[in-house]
């Protein structure tokens, strides 16, 4: 009888030994994939000090997008988690033209970014590997979501938002401060027109801007895909504040996502009544 009970005690522990092991592996994966949520500045790629080109990755853990900067572009995908292992869907860029220094860092990243296969973490870093070595590095932005009472701070110094719009056969960059409204249509951005920024337009843009989704632009979803068709023109909103950049994924010409119409349409207007000065 107690040579039996031992052995039922036996099982049982063995039994509740594996459900605890499962429930944590199960734990650890949950926390790798909320772990992963943000924005990171990439630092090295291929062993290259790549941070001046303000490469960046964003995860948004809840739908499994992820987007960024690309040296060029802006791109887009989804991705999968299971432990440590991370796989990317595939990469949509927007179609802006660059020089060839830009196109050549872009087309680096991007098929560094298609050979990955695993991450680690570490304190905010994340590292990028594939079956061979490291592929590339990134730091997480801590500032990346500020707050709202931060964006509508009185010091503007370093406040500014763009509107950007290209196509195979056009592009114009718009860039709206407190003082000035700038605007070029050149995609080197060397020739730009500047012009004075009417303070009661800049007052109604911040006021669109605290009571929008800044914190989140970039979980938005454009409405609707031409962009996706070659020729079609796309464009992207950023909110610049400091050294932090929120960048909404690329979205039609025209369409954008309905939580910023009335911000895009506001930045619009300005820089048309900007250049009848």
């Amino acid at each position: 009888m107690k040579f039996l009970l031992s052995l039922f005690t036996l099982v049982t522990l063995t039994g509740s030994c594996n459900s605890a092991k499962e429930t944590l592996m199960e734990q650890k994966e949950g926390m790798a994939q909320t772990r992963l949520s943000g924005t990171y500045s990439i630092n090295q790629l291929e062993s290259k000090d790549v941070t001046s080109k303000n490469l960046t990755i964003i995860f948004n853990d809840s739908t499994n997008q992820v987007s960024g900067f690309s040296g060029c572009n802006s791109f887009f995908s989804n991705y999968t988690l299971k432990e440590n292992t991370i796989k990317f869907g595939p990469i949509a860029t927007s179609k802006k033209y660059c020089g060839a220094e830009q196109n050549n860092l872009e087309q680096g990243f991007l098929k560094a970014l298609n050979s990955v296969n695993a991450f680690s973490l570490d304190n905010g870093d994340i590292t990028f590997l594939n079956e061979k070595a490291e592929v590339f590095t990134a730091t997480k932005s801590e500032a990346s979501k500020p707050s709202k009472s931060d964006i509508v701070k009185e010091n503007y110094k370093k406040f500014a938002v763009i509107y950007e719009t290209s196509s195979r056969g056009s592009f114009e960059h718009i860039e709206i401060s407190k003082n000035e409204i700038k605007i070029s249509n050149d995609r080197s951005l060397e020739n730009i027109n500047t012009y004075n920024c009417n303070p009661e337009d800049w007052n109604m843009l911040n006021e669109l801007l605290s009571n929008s989704i800044v914190e989140n632009l970039d979980l938005l979803k454009a409405p609707t895909d031409k962009r996706l068709y070659d020729g079609a023109p796309h464009a992207t909103l950023s909110v610049i504040k400091g050294d932090v950049v929120m960048m909404t994924p690329t979205f039609d010409h025209g369409a954008p996502p309905k939580e910023i119409e009335t911000l895009v349409n506001k930045v619009l207007s300005m820089a048309e009544n900007a250049t009848k000065q």
